[in-house]
């Protein structure tokens, strides 16, 4: 397949804020596309050649956690963030930026999915746990954003849940309750394609019900 060109010289920046920008980004067709980015301009994905897609770094890491305890079914991990841009608590994950510090040792995307689950469930990863990755980055709406996240597999083992907490929250960062789902559970909410609340599931959650679910846990 042909690819259109990008023509850097006249792809411009027109917003630039601490935690987003926005690229009107021009190809040499004339085909204008805008590109909101976590990104600078030297690191945009549009501007790198095609072989370095695959070598890429993500923007950050989401994790499907699954909680097993004693003489229990599994549970996937889940829990309510309020989501600005929607205005309302939503189901999600445990998900965090990869820091520049991460990339500084060996597994940065697991360095840093065991530092935000610890912050947003309060679970420390020990050495009994898996933490995996199992795709190294995934492009959620690259019809809008390059943004990206690597999503990992986290099988955590608990004596109990009293140690869950949404104490490390930062920033704007505000937390609802806890669910943990059998895979009954999860099946109901995939086939409602909504939470108990009558809200749409976003995308990062229904692929971890899809993976819990399917039993590729067990699997990969």
């Amino acid at each position: 397949m042909m690819e259109p060109q990008i023509n850097r010289d006249k792809s411009r920046l027109l917003a630039d804020t601490k935690f987003i920008k926005l690229y009107d980004l021009e190809y040499q067709d004339g085909t204008h596309y805008y590109d909101a980015s976590r990104r600078g301009p030297e690191e945009l994905f549009a501007y790198k050649p095609a072989a370095e897609l695959t070598t890429a770094p993500p923007d950050a890491a989401s994790a499907f956690v699954i909680i097993e305890l004693p003489n229990e079914a599994p549970k996937l991990l889940l829990f309510y963030e309020f989501r600005y841009p929607t205005g309302s608590y939503m189901l999600g994950v445990p998900a965090g930026l990869i820091d520049p510090a991460d990339f500084q040792g060996p597994d940065p995307v697991k360095r840093a999915m065991i530092r935000e689950i610890k912050e947003e469930t309060g679970i420390t990863v020990t050495s009994k746990d898996t933490v995996e990755v199992i795709s190294p980055c995934v492009f959620t709406t690259p019809g809008f954003s390059d943004e990206s996240n690597a999503l990992v597999k986290a099988i955590i083992h608990l004596d109990d849940l009293s140690s869950l907490n949404h104490k490390g929250a930062e920033g704007t960062e505000v937390f609802g309750d806890f669910r943990l789902v059998d895979r009954k559970a999860a099946m109901d909410l995939l086939k409602a394609g909504r939470d108990e609340t009558g809200h749409y599931l976003p995308l990062i959650t229904w692929a971890a019900l899809t993976y819990f679910v399917s039993g590729l846990w067990q699997e990969i």
